[in-house]
């Protein structure tokens, strides 16, 4: 990559370490991906945590884990590295606070590597590996060193695929379908309820579920991805448990959308196809907001999960994207960039660290226009001549049809509170 005062643009992005960022001064900035991963963690029954670090690691970590109890005698302890362990290594120590986390009844630890443990080149990963050869409790580690990983995104991505290291195989369940991720809202339960009354059992791990039910995944005769910081955790049962997923939460388009639907039905075999309510009213929209939107720009500086596929899918309503703020890039995620490079665009690529963009870098990016043209920003309003979507974590809580018709509604509804409504 060649050096540049401006953030890189999107062909340019092969890792977290070509997303720069937004502004000079970080603030409020970004913050370390152990705050997502406990945040994950706590919600789940019967799973301890180990934060190994230095003292604001461990300080920083009771910002979430406000107790070292949980709900469930789950254990939320830290590990505190001394001067000696930081030059040394922290192997009989790390050991001894796993032993003790066994004799207090813990189960199923997650050993979270911060900073200092990675730059010291401790094997934490394989302390816990040993660890588990010689006990009954098991323990993973996930490596969320804050200088490898721009924001939260990566706490959830590695915490969920880390808990297949608590699973065993299973015989196959041939009746059991496994959602990945958050199933609400009409078409959500309308798919549940298709699935029951074909004589199939619903596993369903959303925020909140145990370990003793997550050990079930492993038995599925399908999943069903319907958040995308589960994707790597499908991909993982897929390849060690030969179970298929369907990213049903990749699919934005109505084509996209028709062909999850159909692999459901092919997978289960099931006699008939699906019937949304929402399929026609989003056909109905899209065609609109395609007319209105055609030829406009847009830039997404709110904290979008799956910023690309998003992007993908409003260039193909012929909108072209000037800045995109990403966290986490994943190799995974090349597909995705591929599609929307093979659209003649080449948005810059930056981690928006405070709410306004700056006008040099929306300058470089060709956003800055007179008021006849459409310009659409998701995420904080810094212009009153941009259509907005305001929004700071942006998650449509529903899938399919029922998400793309919500995010077209949010668009037109913007679209009607500007002047360009009489354009």
């Amino acid at each position: 990559m060649k050096q540049s005062k401006f953030p890189y643009r999107l062909s340019e992005i092969e890792s977290n370490q070509g997303i720069l960022f937004s502004h000079e001064g970080a603030s409020p900035g970004c913050h370390c991906p152990m705050h997502t991963a406990l945040s994950a963690i706590r919600n789940i029954e019967g799973l301890s945590s180990l934060v190994v670090g230095m003292p604001e690691c461990s300080f920083y970590s009771r910002y979430v884990m406000d107790t070292p109890i949980g709900p469930n005698k789950e254990l939320h302890y830290t590990y505190v590295l001394d001067s000696n362990e930081v030059v040394f290594g922290c192997r009989d120590g790390l050991t001894k606070a796993l032993e003790e986390m066994e004799r207090d009844n813990a189960k199923a630890i997650v050993v979270i590597m911060t900073c200092i443990p990675a730059l010291i080149g401790e094997d934490i990963a394989e302390i816990a590996e040993a660890f588990c050869e010689e006990h009954v409790t098991k323990a993973v580690c996930i490596d969320l060193a804050h200088y490898k990983r721009n924001g939260y995104e990566a706490g959830f991505y590695e915490s969920y695929q880390a808990l297949l290291s608590f699973c065993v195989k299973q015989n196959r369940i041939d009746n059991q379908v496994a959602f990945l991720g958050s199933c609400s809202g009409e078409e959500g339960n309308f798919l549940k309820l298709s699935l029951k009354n074909n004589a199939f059992e619903i596993l369903e791990i959303n925020a909140f579920f145990s370990i003793a039910e997550f050990q079930r995944v492993t038995a599925s005769r399908l999943t069903i991805v319907t958040q995308i910081h589960f994707l790597p955790l499908a991909k993982r049962l897929e390849q060690e448990y030969h179970i298929p997923y369907i990213f049903l939460a990749g699919s934005y388009s109505i084509k996209a959308i028709n062909k999850c639907y159909q692999q459901i039905q092919e997978q289960l075999t099931l006699s008939e196809a699906f019937d949304f309510t929402s399929f026609n009213s989003l056909l109905q929209k899209e065609n609109e907001i395609r007319k209105k939107f055609k030829n406009s720009r847009f830039v997404i500086t709110a904290v979008v999960e799956d910023v690309l596929l998003l992007t993908e899918y409003l260039c193909s309503l012929s909108m072209k994207p000037c800045l995109l703020h990403l966290e986490e890039y994943r190799v995974f995620m090349r597909e995705w960039k591929e599609k929307i490079l093979a659209y003649s665009v080449n948005p810059l690529i930056t981690y928006m660290v405070q709410d306004e963009p700056v006008a040099k870098l929306l300058k470089e990016a060709d956003f800055l226009s007179t008021k006849e043209d459409i310009r659409l920003c998701i995420g904080n309003r810094f212009d009153e001549d941009v259509v907005c979507i305001k929004t700071g974590r942006f998650q449509v809580p529903f899938i399919g049809y029922e998400r793309t018709l919500t995010l077209l509604t949010q668009m037109e509804n913007a679209y009607k509170e500007e002047a360009y409504a009489t354009i």
